[in-house]
């Protein structure tokens, strides 16, 4: 086995005496007696590389070139071997003959191949140089990196006027942006909201409608085309829808004032009006109001409807409507809305 080849192998043709086929050595001298009736009239070539450290090299094949058309080719087996060595005989004697090896190495990565001219004498051993190029596989590549250039949109600021309004009003929005490079496009909004409804998602100065009370939380996004969701900038806005008077009062009528209404209502409270009950005190509660204005945490009614003091103080009595279904949360916190917000009339 030839191992450790190297780009560039140099070997030795040898011509000699054989006048045999076989692949051996070769000893006889000029003008000595050959035992084949055509042994005056043939010569042999003998070939020899040594090669240097580098890959590894089982066989190469040969192709013998020479006068009226004459051809011989075969394999040099040298996968024991330290050099290529090989006496191929049966050659006519003449000129204008060549030589051609080539050779893979056992991994398939170097491939290897050379040729020389020379002539046979009979009877003689001619000596020939044939130079054998080793050449490896490419196993490196590269890449080509083509670079562009987007200074990403800036949001500098996000608007809501008024930033809060009763259920079904409107809050005018706002979104200002810039892009230093206008590109690769032009600037885009998408707006989305946690409650309530936008007249334009895509605008960027939508209108928004309060559908329930509470705080709605309003993101808006501006992307200039990129394709990297990294290169949109975001804000995010709050508003407080708050719940009506006339909300407030129709979730009484339907749960509480068929008791707390009348001449002698319980505990003195009527719930037909709300308005009236706002800033009164609690009759179960004393340091307590009604409806404190402004703070559904410390007014009674609401820690009625809950059934326990919310602020950790007084309570007495049943969680209300007595006999009833306890109200929908959506219900209380419409009221706490209603409450909180200053119980607008």
């Amino acid at each position: 086995m030839i191992h450790s080849l190297h780009r560039l192998s140099v070997f030795t043709v040898l011509l000699g005496c054989l006048g045999g086929q076989a692949l051996v050595g070769c000893s006889a001298q000029p003008g000595g007696d050959g035992s084949e009736a055509d042994s005056e009239h043939t010569g042999s070539i003998g070939l020899a590389l040594q090669l240097a450290p580098g890959l590894t090299l089982n066989q190469l094949s040969y192709t013998i070139l020479g006068p009226l058309a004459f051809q011989k080719s075969g394999v040099i087996d040298v996968s024991n071997s330290a050099k290529i060595s090989a006496v191929i005989s049966g050659l006519p004697a003449g000129d204008g003959y060549s030589v051609t090896l080539s050779g893979t190495s056992t991994d398939g990565s170097t491939t290897c191949s050379g040729s020389a001219s020379f002539k046979v004498t009979a009877h003689q051993t001619t000596v020939a140089s044939l130079g054998l190029s080793c050449h490896q596989a490419a196993s490196n590549g590269s890449v080509q990196i083509n670079g562009a250039i987007n200074l990403c949109p800036v949001l500098d600021g996000i608007s809501a006027n008024p930033a809060e309004v009763a259920v079904g009003a409107s809050i005018a929005l706002s979104a200002i942006a810039r892009d230093a490079d206008r590109g690769p496009s032009p600037l885009t909004y998408s707006w989305a909201a946690s409650s309530g409804t936008l007249s334009d998602a895509s605008a960027a100065a939508p209108t928004f409608t309060c559908t329930a009370p509470g705080v709605a939380t309003l993101t808006v996004s501006v992307s200039d085309g990129d394709p990297a969701p990294s290169c949109a900038d975001s804000a995010t806005v709050t508003v407080t829808c708050t719940a009506t008077v006339a909300q407030v009062q129709a979730i009484l009528d339907a749960n509480c004032t068929s008791c707390h209404s009348g001449a002698t209502p319980p505990r003195g409270l009527s719930l037909v009006d709300i308005k009236t009950v706002v800033g009164a005190p609690a009759s179960g509660c004393s340091q307590k109001l009604r409806i404190a204005s402004g703070d559904a945490t410390h007014s009674y009614l609401v820690d009625k409807i809950m059934g326990a003091a919310q602020d950790g103080a007084c309570f007495s009595g049943r969680q209300m409507p007595l006999g009833k279904p306890a109200l929908a949360a959506s219900d209380v916190a419409t009221i706490a809305s209603w409450i909180n917000a200053g119980t607008p009339q």
